[in-house]
């Protein structure tokens, strides 16, 4: 059986590599003997060194003589004209000798400039599993080195006939050949290549969802999403604000919390409004020369509350001004808006104005049970359970963990794991965070790529008066407002916020603090547990006590 470099097929999906050449790989380790070493290029090259001269070489292989094939497989149909063979992509035709001859030449050039005292002996295989070759005489093509559909089954027999094992006596020739791949494809599993091709797939995945919904004929649109988290509603909610701006209209995003407020304003287009519910608030009473005194929600429970009743009572008293108008209203995480907040945006929204509503159940952490009533206005309901975001490893574990909260992984990609950390004091969890960021660091996870987040309240977690955990400063929510009531951050390497804060966000690596669901409150507590579990796109860690019933039972048996 042959050597493979890397040898987890498994992670070869980090490259977004076609399951054609992923199937093919297993076929070569399989069909090879032991006198081969075969590298998989795509992975190790492409993911997180950009695309380089050697990027487009699907497989190399090596036998102990140091001699190597390179392989390059080409699947679905390919022209043959003019005794040529072209693969044709949506934007260009490539010509696939011409590919293969400059992989080559690469490889012997690069060779020599870093082993300049040993010659490499390079030849070439073209594979085209789904292509029978008709005719073939381009000069820069053997058609000997050509495997195609008729002669698949018999690939590492070709390969064999044209690379040998080669002479046992020639391992330290192999050896270098072998070092000089190495170094080339850079064969050690880098966290950036984990975190580059989260962020491609949940794009390209989660995609699929706004391809749907924007192919949807209704006027006025009236639609319900209920989606699970993960599956791409922020980006729904992006592409419709910009697709009203398109059409000359005038959207509203309304969302909860303000730091996903502010992450939608960065992407969202000039011309409409996004904003929170209390951040609508504040602007329509200043629009009426209205400020208010945010100092006075420390001491004011109602103080939202008493605000929201003066915008409605001003709009059913006076029709709002035509910029307080809109023509598609989009509210994102809406299982968290209150059925009274709906019922005064309505007044600002334009007679037939769309209306696109995007909610999860299972992540609702303010225990809304009061939904808007929908009847009135023709609603149609979507519902898609498809989780993109969280990788099998981490999905897995939330679905082990959290059997009420039901969605479907739609995330093939492996992930770096789920870590489980207990505390018996609730005061230790500073220091074990600090241990799990430290080795977060070492595993070339940046700084700003770690969000420690807290299921408890912003003042009433293990860390509301923390500073520093280990080595590192925490930037939090100061609980200050300038006084333009946007809030003001402290200064910090490592982002430390509340669950509830972060809906609607996802980072790279989350630590999750303060897990201890509480018997009383046991459904919202899991549901902010879910929602947490759910912002991490390639490792999870969850800091939890030892001494709850419901982690003993669900998180500690998996740990």
């Amino acid at each position: 059986m042959a050597r493979l470099i890397p040898s987890d097929l498994t992670r070869l999906a980090l490259a977004g590599a076609h399951q054609p050449e992923v199937a093919t790989l297993a076929v070569l380790q399989k069909a090879l003997p032991d006198d081969y070493t075969v590298f998989h290029g795509v992975h190790w090259t492409r993911q997180y060194k950009g695309t380089t001269w050697f990027g487009e070489i699907d497989f190399v292989v090596v036998n102990r003589a140091g001699r190597v094939l390179c392989i390059e497989q080409k699947n679905g149909p390919l022209v043959e004209e003019n005794g040529k063979l072209f693969k044709q992509y949506p934007d260009e035709r490539k010509n696939v000798g011409e590919q293969v001859a400059r992989s080559v030449e690469s490889i012997l050039e690069k060779f020599k400039r870093q082993v300049p005292d040993q010659r490499l002996q390079v030849d070439y295989l073209i594979y085209c599993p789904d292509h029978a070759v008709r005719q073939l005489n381009a000069a820069a093509i053997d058609r000997e080195r050509v495997v195609d559909t008729a002669r698949r089954d018999r690939l590492g027999e070709a390969i064999q006939a044209i690379l040998p094992p080669g002479a046992a006596g020639s391992q330290g020739a192999a050896k270098r050949v072998e070092d000089f791949f190495c170094q080339t494809f850079e064969v050690v599993p880098d966290v950036h290549a984990h975190i580059g091709a989260q962020e491609k797939n949940f794009v390209r995945l989660s995609g699929g969802l706004v391809e749907v919904l924007d192919n949807i004929e209704m006027a006025p649109l009236r639609l319900r999403v209920l989606a699970t988290a993960g599956n791409g509603k922020t980006f729904v909610a992006r592409h419709f604000f910009d697709k009203a701006l398109a059409a000359g209209q005038r959207p509203l995003l309304l969302c909860y919390n303000r730091p996903l407020k502010e992450r939608l304003k960065h992407l969202a287009h000039d011309g409409g409004l996004v904003e929170t519910w209390y951040g609508f608030c504040d602007q329509f009473l200043r629009s009426r020369g209205t400020v208010l005194d945010f100092n006075a929600m420390r001491s004011d429970p109602a103080f939202w509350s008493k605000a929201a009743q003066v915008v409605g009572d001003s709009a059913l008293a006076e029709s709002p001004a035509r910029d307080w108008l809109f023509d598609t209203l989009i509210v994102d995480e809406a299982q968290d808006i209150e059925s009274g907040w709906f019922e005064i945006v309505r007044l600002f929204l334009r007679p037939h104005a769309n209306i696109l509503w995007l909610e999860d159940p299972n992540q609702n952490v303010r225990g809304i049970t009061d939904p808007p009533p929908f009847e009135d206005l023709d609603f149609v309901g979507y519902h898609s359970m498809l989780n993109y975001r969280s990788p099998l490893s981490i999905a897995e574990f939330i679905q082990r963990a959290l059997p009420d909260f039901e969605f479907t992984p739609a995330n093939d990609l492996p992930g770096l794991g789920v870590g489980v950390t207990t505390y018996a004091d609730p005061a230790e969890q500073s220091k074990l965070v600090g241990k799990l960021v430290a080795r977060l660091l070492g595993q070339r996870f940046e700084a700003r790529q770690i969000a420690v987040l807290s299921c408890r309240g912003l003042n009433t977690n293990a860390l509301s008066d923390v500073q520093r955990v280990g080595n590192y400063t925490l930037a939090r929510f100061s609980g200050e407002y300038d006084v333009f009531g946007n809030q003001i951050p402290t200064p910090g390497q490592i982002l430390f916020d509340t669950v509830r804060r972060f809906k609607g966000q996802q980072e790279a690596a989350v630590i999750l603090t303060d897990v201890d669901p509480r018997e009383t409150r046991l459904r919202e507590d899991l549901a902010v547990l879910f929602c947490g579990m759910t912002r991490a796109t390639v490792r999870l860690d969850v800091v939890c006590s030892d001494s709850n019933p419901w982690v003993h039972l669900y998180l500690l048996t998996l740990a």
